[in-house]
């Protein structure tokens, strides 16, 4: 077969997983062939590896990857399963490479860049579709975010009508995708702003520059161009997606795992994880949020286990709606349209957390085992008034940012703070956001799949946050950041206790000496107004 993709050998239908000793989610994928986008992602890599771990039956998992930075495809399918996440998958499922084939695209192209004899087979082969594939950057290029966010899905959608024997198909969308001019958020579609159709029209009608002047009057009460842009894909759903067996997952904040495959695993830095991260190594020490309000966060791995018990929720209640229509028709009345189930991922409802708890955790776990990279001891104060905050920036962020480069420009050194304090504020401003405000999202739907799982598939797919212990669970992700994204293993954790304690004498006898010189510069405008 040609290289535009890279087929791996089919697995057996013969060795298939015998079926009594299986759960109903296992059943459901044995013998199945998925297609899965967003495979090298956060999400997408915990799905994948759910998926051939834990449903060992599945016949085959198509992955899309497209090259990246100088990479080919096959390279990057590779290095896909280099990461940790993939090791306890390899010690249970050796032969994995079996049960994956790599689909060359680019979900930026028209029908995600797949070619039409791939594309020929993927509607003859795929059973289920988990589209996880989006771009999650908050200040993307809005005309990218649409081609990743709505046209790929409005083409992934398109493709499954053709699909022979498709049996459910899962969309992975955010809580915040409605977020926008309401504060209570249901397990429903709501109307977007603006159709996909018209929205991509509009886009190719104008050129960037004049795209990015005019973004911020386009997104109105919407925080940024990922929350717009998924809420108008979800839209597409109920145009694009008639008749398909398919389902929402809107997951909240995510951030590492809790228990698998790896505890505390993460690999981005982006909402709380990077609060986190940036305050491991003391480079932020206050930030914009209501210490009282809701920090919606939910682990890694119980947004993956939820995708894939949703599949086969999604599947039972299409099947009950194709049993129930024949009814209707039997007795010579209209046939209903199938309603997409939406399941709103969320741990507010059932498990609450503030921020100012969120700050608290992260402090004790992250003096009890700091970094020998951080340059500042732990420490992250909440505000929820901006005058304080910008006071407070000045204080603890610029004003040593400026000193400390001054001083690396004396000894020859390259000044780096003053841009990177750029770069954080920039994010403090972008999550001030969800900090400084909270929504109700009611998750019935959640709850209800939770309810219909064995007890089996309760313990094999978990992600019932009643259960989760916020205390233990950010020990586990404090060690995963400082491990995973920190990159400073736990041996050096003895020698980082000892250079904390002097970053402390350090911080207290700077911020007396500060004190002490505004005590001064008052006392001496005050000598002058006299």
């Amino acid at each position: 077969m040609p290289a535009d993709i890279a087929v791996m050998d089919k697995f057996d239908s013969n060795n298939k997983s015998t079926t009594h000793d299986l759960s109903e989610i296992q059943s459901f994928y044995n013998g199945t062939t998925v297609f899965l986008t967003g495979a090298t992602g956060f999400v997408g890599n915990l799905i994948l590896e759910k998926l051939i771990r834990t449903c060992s039956g599945v016949k085959n998992i198509y992955v899309l990857i497209r090259e990246k930075k100088g990479k080919t495809t096959e390279e990057r399918f590779k290095e896909l399963f280099n990461d940790p996440v993939f090791e306890l998958m390899k010690k249970e499922q050796p032969n994995y490479l079996e049960k994956v084939t790599a689909v060359i695209g680019d979900c930026c192209l028209p029908n995600l860049g797949i070619q039409e004899q791939y594309i020929d087979i993927i509607k003859d082969e795929v059973n289920i579709v988990i589209h996880s594939a989006a771009t999650v950057r908050f200040d993307e290029h809005l005309r990218k975010a649409v081609n990743i966010n709505i046209v790929a899905l409005q083409d992934m959608l398109k493709i499954s009508q053709g699909m022979r024997d498709l049996k459910a198909f899962v969309h992975i969308s955010t809580a915040y995708s409605n977020c926008a001019g309401r504060k209570v958020v249901d397990e429903v579609f709501y109307k977007p702003p603006i159709s996909g159709d018209n929205l991509f029209q509009l886009m190719n009608s104008l050129d960037d520059d004049y795209i990015t002047r005019i973004t911020p009057s386009m997104l109105k009460d919407w925080p940024n161009t990922y929350a717009m842009t998924k809420a108008i894909a979800e839209g597409e759903i109920t145009t694009h997606g008639k008749g398909l067996p398919i389902g929402v997952v809107r997951p909240s904040m995510i951030v590492a795992t809790d228990s698998e495959p790896v505890p505390g695993w993460i690999n981005n830095i982006y909402g709380p994880t990077g609060v986190c991260a940036a305050t491991g190594i003391g480079l932020m020490r206050c930030m914009l949020a209501d210490s009282d309000l809701m920090a919606d966060i939910v682990p890694g791995d119980f947004v993956s286990n939820a995708v894939v018990a949703s599949a086969w929720d999604i599947h039972n209640q299409w099947k009950e709606h194709k049993n129930s229509n024949c009814e209707v028709e039997a007795d010579g009345l209209n046939k209903e349209q199938f309603v997409p189930p939406i399941y709103n991922v969320v741990s507010s409802r059932s498990n609450p957390l503030t921020w100012g708890e969120f700050s608290v955790f992260n402090k004790k776990y992250g003096c009890h085992i700091p970094s020998v990279k951080a340059i500042w001891p732990f420490m992250l104060r909440l505000t929820k008034n901006h005058y304080e905050f910008t006071i407070l920036c000045f204080l603890l962020h610029t004003l040593p940012a400026y000193i400390i480069d001054s001083l690396a420009k004396l000894t020859g050194r390259k000044p780096q703070l003053i841009d990177g304090y750029k770069k954080i504020h920039k994010f403090i401003e972008v999550i001030a956001y969800f900090a400084l405000q909270s929504w109700t999202f009611h998750d019935n739907n959640t709850k209800s799949l939770i309810k219909k799982l064995s007890k089996l598939d309760q313990s094999l797919f978990k992600f019932d946050m009643n259960k989760l212990d916020w205390n233990e669970y950010f020990k586990k992700h404090v060690v995963g950041i400082r491990l995973y994204i920190v990159k400073d293993p736990m041996e050096t954790v003895p020698v980082a206790l000892k250079r904390n304690k002097k970053l402390f004498m350090i911080h207290y006898t700077l911020m007396s000496f500060l004190v002490a010189l505004l005590m001064t510069v008052v006392y001496g405008l005050f000598l002058l107004f006299l």
